[in-house]
């Protein structure tokens, strides 16, 4: 695979994509040179065009199904249910706990002045 994304990088800048020119790129990377690989790939490269190669590879993955078959709806419904049954409880103990008298949000405490 390396060797493979070497040639591309050596397409994209310009060159022919030779076996010299692929071991450039993967020495300058710091990858394991396998000059069996590279020789082939070379080989089955020489006197092709890149693009037209990537145009018909396109081509052909057209007809390929791809994607979900959008199930996985569904899927228990308790759990809303449950986490409203929850709040409810929770806004009910709140109004419990609510300071009698005294601090109104006008400063009303209850004994009619105001």
């Amino acid at each position: 695979m390396s060797e493979v994304a070497a040639l591309m990088l050596c397409a994209l800048g310009g060159k022919s994509g030779s076996a010299a020119d692929i071991t450039a790129v993967l020495e300058a990377s710091g990858a394991e040179v396998d000059a069996d690989k590279v020789a082939a790939i070379a080989a089955d490269m020489d006197g092709k065009d890149i693009n037209e190669l990537l145009a018909a590879g396109m081509e052909k993955l057209k007809d390929v199904p791809m994607g979900g078959g959008g199930g996985g709806g569904g899927g228990g419904g308790g759990g809303a249910v449950a986490a409203e049954e929850e709040e409810e409880e929770e806004e009910e103990e709140e109004e419990a706990e609510a300071p009698a008298g005294g601090g109104g949000l006008f400063g009303d405490d209850g004994d009619g002045d105001y």
